[in-house]
């Protein structure tokens, strides 16, 4: 089996192991309390020889040479047994979390320095590279002004190492936000290829819609569905599943999926929408919802049937007035309640009537000030827009841009979606 990987990008097959043996870890520790022990030696030593060339006492060189390679060897060997324990290190590292503490967090930065690094992204290793150049700089300034080396490099060993976790921490970071940033690209995607590629042609009609997802994805969708071969009868569907992101969009996916195939053999609204409705009950949690709006436009009769479950309420406008069109009975969203008695609302159109339907992410738009852009809003709009006599494309459009005009520079916080019907002369 292989190896998890978590979000930071580090292996965690070892993490699952079993605890070390009591006798490795005391063994452990005293091996890198012997490490340190030598560290600290080898470094007055060095001073020491340091001392003695400037100082120019030759006698004593050899002697303290000798020690010098001595201590190095062993210090050499202990580095090696040191990283021979880096993977316990990573894993004490990673096990603990929260409670992480002094002696685990240096060890893990030191002997896993190279690793730390290499997970830099790219565009920001010769920031890294810059940092490293002040500090060796820094460290030089003070060897200047107290003259005392070992100093110098003890506080060099725990300053990299201090560096070395703000780096691992930085780096975790920023690939978890790529990982967002991957889902949440997927998750538009997703949802975008739910959408028609291109408006339908309907003979004596103009049909057009949108979908303008928010930054932080959600479930909008709308689709246009030829409930007989004869293409007599179009089904228009506007969704809108709750929640954000992945979760969202997968539901939308299933959502989108149920609506066609229920569609393709059932072709009374009222009935599908009650199958529709049951089979989201069965899969889903009571506080996960989708909002749905299922139109079904008469082509040759001039007449449109809808059911309401959940949805905002579709706008007629007709001779410079615009009509709510609220419907009857129920309008729980699909997956609320287990069996409700969804109505359906019947009404003959007539030539020049155009049909606006819309998700809540419309009238529910806020500017920088908090204000809603509001159904008031939209319905003043709509009445001045239909006076230019906009094709069905045109209005959605310039619905659009109305409502993220009045929203910006704010951050769009929901998807907008807009179909329009317009019945040509």
């Amino acid at each position: 089996m292989g190896r998890a990987v978590t979000a930071a990008g580090v292996e965690t097959g070892d993490i699952m192991a079993k605890s070390e043996d009591p006798k490795d870890r005391t063994a452990s520790t005293f091996q890198k309390v012997l490490f340190f022990i030598l560290l600290v030696y080898v470094l007055n030593l060095a001073e020491g020889i340091f001392i003695v060339v400037k100082t120019g006492q030759w006698s004593s060189l050899i002697e303290k040479l000798f020690s010098f390679l001595l201590f190095a060897i062993i210090a050499t060997q202990s580095w090696r047994s040191l990283l021979r324990g880096r993977e316990s290190y990573r894993r004490r590292f990673l096990e603990s979390k929260q409670k992480v503490g002094l002696q685990d967090a240096a060890m893990f930065s030191l002997t896993w320095s190279r690793e730390i690094y290499q997970r830099i992204p790219e565009d920001r290793k010769p920031l890294v590279k810059n940092a490293f150049i002040l500090i060796a700089i820094a460290m030089g300034i003070a060897y200047l002004q107290f003259g005392s080396l070992l100093t110098v490099l003890l506080v060099t060993v725990l300053v990299l190492a201090g560096v070395n976790l703000l780096v691992w921490v930085v780096a975790s970071e920023r690939e978890e936000k790529n990982r967002i940033q991957i889902e949440l690209e997927t998750a538009r995607r997703m949802q975008m290829n739910l959408m028609p590629e291109a408006d339908p042609q309907v003979k004596g009609y103009d049909v057009s819609g949108v979908c303008v997802p928010a930054l932080n994805v959600g479930g909008d969708l709308f689709d246009f569905v030829w409930l007989q071969r004869e293409q007599q009868k179009l089904c228009i569907a506007v969704v809108d599943v709750s929640g954000k992101g992945m979760d969202a969009a997968f539901r939308a996916v299933y959502t989108s999926g149920a609506v066609i195939s229920e569609l393709q053999h059932e072709h009374n609204l009222v009935t599908a929408v009650r199958n529709l409705n049951a089979a989201l009950f069965a899969r889903q949690t009571r506080d996960r919802f989708v909002s749905l709006l299922m139109v079904s436009l008469d082509v040759l009769g001039r007449r449109i049937q809808h059911v309401n479950a959940g949805q905002t309420r579709p706008l007629l406008l007709r001779d410079d007035r615009v009509t709510v069109l609220k419907g009857t009975g129920p309008r729980f969203p699909l997956g609320m309640v287990e069996a409700p008695d969804y109505q359906l609302t019947e009404m003959k159109l007539r030539a020049g009537d155009r049909l606006l339907l819309f998700t809540d992410g419309v009238t529910e738009a806020m500017n920088p000030s908090g204000e809603m852009f509001g159904a008031e809003r939209l319905t003043d709009l709509a009445t001045t827009l239909e006076r230019r006599a906009l094709s069905s494309r045109e209005m959605v459009a310039a619905v659009r841009d109305a409502v993220l005009d009045f929203s910006a520079p704010a951050s769009q916080h929901d998807d907008i979606t807009i179909v329009s019907v317009r019945v040509l002369a």
